[in-house]
């Protein structure tokens, strides 16, 4: 059997680079997007964003100073990092839908971003776990919508949506301010919460225990 008659077209190097240039394309971009979202999903369902070391505090010789640098420390946290932490979340979560569908309007793609983002952070709090698998539902879909029908949405079309946002300016402060003000009350909550039970655990000692311990034991002479 000639191997003419198997591959009637005849092989070419060329004809298969040609082939397989898209695929490597697509491989290529499926594992970077999907390391990105494993990376991403885990960061923003995670209670803790950040850890800052405060370890160094515990060598300050005055109980003052130590609760005024944790107490530094916090504010720098939660009202200087969190909001670049918050937008940085509206903002793939905001390019994300505008890739998934091209039926919504802008604000109402604003809308979702935030309502998305604000209860991962509000699930986060009561499980990670829940939080993780609610925060790559969006990612992953937008992938099988590629794969499934690339047409679904253009590429065009999703950048000249996002081309909008500077028409929203004022209703992505006033989201970014949502989001920092429902971390900031997830935090109280739960400082709360660890008081109430911390409360809770500590027994205090009865009065007759009390006594028994303050009083020594005597013991009975021992007999001659």
């Amino acid at each position: 059997m000639n191997i003419n008659d198997i591959f009637t077209k005849g092989l070419d190097i060329n004809d298969a680079l040609d082939m397989l240039w898209p695929v490597l394309i697509y491989v290529l971009g499926m594992s970077v997007f999907a390391i990105f979202v494993f990376k991403f999903y885990r960061f923003v369902a995670a209670r803790d964003v950040f850890e800052l070391n405060l370890g160094r505090s515990e060598g300050l010789s005055f109980r003052w100073m130590r609760s005024l640098l944790h107490l530094v420390l916090y504010v720098v946290k939660y009202l200087a990092l969190f909001p670049v932490f918050a937008f940085f979340w509206f903002a793939v979560l905001t390019v994300i839908l505008a890739f998934l569908s091209k039926e919504q309007t802008f604000s109402e793609t604003l809308l979702i971003a935030l309502v998305t983002v604000s209860a991962i952070r509000v699930t986060s709090y009561y499980k990670e776990d829940l939080a993780r698998d609610l925060a790559k539902i969006l990612p992953f879909a937008v992938l099988s919508v590629v794969l499934i029908n690339a047409s679904f949405s253009s590429v065009s079309d999703s950048l000249d949506r996002l081309r909008m946002a500077g028409d929203y300016s004022e209703t992505i402060l006033y989201y970014l301010v949502f989001l920092i003000a429902l971390e900031l009350v997830l935090r109280l909550l739960v400082g709360v919460v660890k008081l109430i039970v911390g409360l809770k655990n500590r027994t205090p000692e009865t009065p007759d225990q009390s006594a028994d311990t303050a009083l020594p034991t005597q013991t009975e002479p021992v007999p001659k």
